[in-house]
């Protein structure tokens, strides 16, 4: 059950995120890759691009193409965690299957393993606020406070696709926004497990009087992300 869960799941991303063939293509393979040979071959493919754009000037439609490529990528990461226990305390586990994984070091965990430079133990200590503002701020932040859930996932979509950090009134998340519809991949206190959900019918995300996301993949933090820059994590 938990293969098919992440098959589909990657099925879905390859479907929402195929690339312009501007940026070299990954290669296929026939059988789906461990986390640890998935991790290996992203880390790969980012010193690759990293090598392919030292020195250059980065466009919106780079930028926009390499934050398709990383929002693809984390989505790869994300299938090997659906089903996977949540828990609090420690040890807090680093590998999909083992263990237990709160929701601050699942969204922290995700972001360390697709390549960004940042210190997961210090970041799930934080407020959700404090996780997205250590990555964005400014206008890509915008907090919602017992606003209807229509004009919350309006308001989520008029940000645009792409990949945000939500935080609501207990709890943290990824939500990927795509032309159509807005997912959701969480380590769940309801279920006691990593999921996969569509943001809409998701029970934390209708039932939290507070809202407030935040839309990573900056021009900076691409720019973080290949050059390999420790992400600051904010203190409050």
């Amino acid at each position: 059950m938990l293969q098919t869960t992440r098959l589909l799941v990657l099925a879905f991303l390859a479907l929402c995120w195929s690339l312009e063939p501007v940026l070299a293509e990954p290669v296929a393979t026939d059988e789906e890759p461990t986390y640890a040979e998935l991790k290996a071959d992203i880390l790969e493919r980012k010193s690759a691009l990293a090598e392919q754009w030292k020195g250059r000037v980065m466009d919106s439609v780079a930028i926009n193409e390499l934050s398709e490529e990383l929002v693809a990528s984390l989505g790869h990461l994300a299938g090997h965690w659906i089903g996977s226990s949540w828990g609090r305390g420690l040890p807090q586990s680093d590998t999909p299957g083992e263990g237990k994984i709160n929701c601050g070091t699942f969204v922290g965990t995700l972001l360390r393993d697709v390549g960004f430079k940042v210190d997961v133990k210090k970041l799930q200590q934080l407020p959700s606020q404090g996780i997205i503002r250590s990555f964005v701020s400014g206008t890509r932040v915008k907090k919602y406070i017992g606003v209807p859930m229509s004009e919350f996932l309006a308001a989520v979509k008029d940000m645009g696709p792409g990949l945000f950090i939500i935080g609501l009134d207990q709890h943290v998340g990824l939500l990927v926004q795509t032309d159509s519809e807005l997912r959701y991949f969480h380590s769940s206190i309801e279920t006691g497990k990593v999921a996969h959900e569509n943001a809409a019918e998701a029970w934390t995300i209708t039932s939290s009087r507070y809202r407030v996301v935040g839309k990573i993949l900056s021009k900076k933090n691409v720019r973080d992300w290949l050059s390999g820059n420790r992400i600051a994590v904010r203190t409050r």
